[in-house]
């Protein structure tokens, strides 16, 4: 049945004005929040890469074909164009919600109104207007003809896309983050009314902290930072100048150490009193606790005072490993290797993150190297100016160095480094208010995905520690807890290990006195 002249010369025109005004609405839109279009384009696990091109290509193209479809000449190139993009939307949002590894924010325009499913709708319905169109310009023949051919292009090109941009997201990264939905979100805060507070560790069922001025008072929360408990750790000696005393908390146990008095105490968290386990002659900078007989040190070379490793055994007879090849002198081979150190118990990995380059190290509990993986920024090599001191000889910072890598954090095999650069399309407004999180894996040797730690009441972050449930953070006088959702959890090598599977050896082991 043909239609009468007057109603097909309607629907033409009726279909061709909402083209008309889709378009120039959407690209404008997009014009005048350039900088969120690029962002978003940015954060889209199918055209990461592409995301400056096609921030001017786009609404380029949507302004180009409102304007042809306004001119008769032209008209029917113009609907086949627009059909054709309108498709490519389209498919694109199929494969967003079905063959990507996260759902990104949408679009912008008059699509940021829209959740995923309801602009896959939309786009359907002006796919169909537009090919509509063809039929009553074309006929039946060429309509299918063309939508066989256009449809299988479309698929192509975005296929093609997708494929490219994952390959070089994983293997050549241009410092571009992935900030998907359902990473973490916080869920409970408290005001701790101290801003020398620090967390020295936690486990399923508690959080554990304690305060730089008062390096022997300990503060214990559950998991909701609701209860609150206080003890005061008890030494069996205190005949040391200490400095600056730390604690670590181990479940079971927790150490109290210092490095510039290398005294090494333990004790349980049942009673909280200390004995001093190791009495050395040599300071060290950093120190983790593999297990209940083992500790990782960070010292400085005798002569050149230099940054080296050592894993130390504290069992029946002292054993001190060195790896002096493990940290990589750059200029100086003190602050040029300096970084921060973490061990995962669920792996046995221990893993060294260096401050000023983009650069995580992986070895076994025994310092044995596995590998060296890079974090997504580019820079490779540390920038700093330092100088020497003539009267004392020593060396120090003649400028602030480019810090790279700040806090870190791990739990199973996810390694949570807070990077200190902005990456490519990030938000600078969102970025001068909060605090970004890089997740690796330490055993695919991949960066994952990132997401933020926003400023509480305009204090940042300056302390975390995570356990598979949660990120536990200090910021300014705040705890606060941001809870894994199920995007970080799914990374997870050990589905069934959890933060109270930390309890490296529920025996005491009662050590005498012993010199390094």
């Amino acid at each position: 049945m043909k239609l009468p002249a007057t109603i097909k010369s309607i629907i033409i025109e009726t279909v061709c004005l909402l083209y008309v005004v889709l378009f120039v609405y959407a690209a404008v839109s997009k014009f005048l929040d350039f900088q969120n279009f690029q962002v978003q384009l940015g954060q889209s696990p199918l055209l990461t890469i592409f995301a400056d091109v096609l921030a001017f290509t786009v609404p380029s193209i949507e302004i180009i074909i409102a304007i042809f479809l306004m001119i008769p000449k032209y008209r029917v190139y113009a609907i086949y164009a627009g059909c054709f993009l309108m498709f490519l939307f389209t498919v694109y949002i199929v494969m967003i919600l079905n063959f990507t590894s996260f759902v990104p924010c949408s679009c912008g325009g008059v699509l940021e109104k829209l959740g995923w499913r309801e602009h896959l709708v939309f786009n359907i319905v002006f796919v169909l207007l537009g090919l509509t169109n063809i039929l009553l310009l074309k006929g039946v023949k060429h309509t299918i003809k063309i939508s066989i051919i256009g449809g299988s292009i479309g698929v192509a090109i975005l296929w093609s896309l997708f494929l490219l941009s994952e390959v070089v997201m994983h293997q050549e990264n241009p410092f571009i983050r992935r900030m998907p939905q359902g990473t973490a979100a916080k869920v409970a805060s408290i005001d701790l009314r101290n801003t020398s507070m620090y967390i020295a560790g936690a486990t399923k069922e508690k959080v554990y902290l304690t305060d730089r001025l008062a390096p022997l008072q300990v503060f214990v929360f559950d998991t909701k930072l609701k209860n609150k408990k206080h003890f005061t750790i008890k030494l069996n000696r205190e005949d040391f100048k200490f400095k600056a005393f730390q604690m670590k908390v181990v479940y079971p146990y927790f150490y109290l150490f210092d490095g510039t008095v290398p005294v090494i105490y333990k004790g349980l968290v049942s009673d909280w009193k200390a004995k001093v386990i190791s009495e050395s002659e040599y300071g060290f900078s950093d120190i983790v606790f593999p297990n209940a007989s083992k500790f990782i040190i960070r010292s400085q070379t005798p002569d050149r005072f230099e940054n080296i490793l050592a894993a130390v055994s504290n069992s029946d007879s002292l054993e001190v490993r060195i790896n002096s090849s493990i940290l990589q002198k750059q200029i100086d081979g003190l602050f040029d290797t300096d970084g921060t150190m973490q061990y995962s118990y669920e792996l046995k990995k221990f893993v060294y993150t260096y401050y000023y380059r983009n650069q995580y190290i992986v070895t076994d509990e025994n310092l044995n190297l596995e590998y060296r993986g890079n974090t997504i920024d580019t820079t490779t090599r540390a920038k700093l100016k330092l100088a020497k001191i003539k009267k004392s000889g020593d060396k120090k910072m003649a400028a602030p160095p480019l810090l790279v890598n700040q806090f870190t954090a791990i739990t199973n095999n996810l390694l949570l480094v807070n990077s200190m650069l902005r990456g490519r399309f990030e938000n600078e407004e969102v970025w001068k208010n909060a605090t970004v999180i890089d997740v690796y894996d330490i055993v695919n040797h991949t960066y994952q995905l990132s997401f933020y730690i926003y400023d509480e009441d305009g204090f940042p972050m300056k302390n975390c520690y995570a356990t598979p449930e949660a990120l536990y953070i200090v910021a300014g006088h705040y705890l606060l807890k941001y809870e894994f959702g199920p995007r970080i959890k799914s990374k997870f090598k050990n589905k069934n290990i959890s933060a109270g599977s930390r309890n490296v050896d529920r025996k005491p082991v009662e050590k005498s006195r012993s010199k390094i």
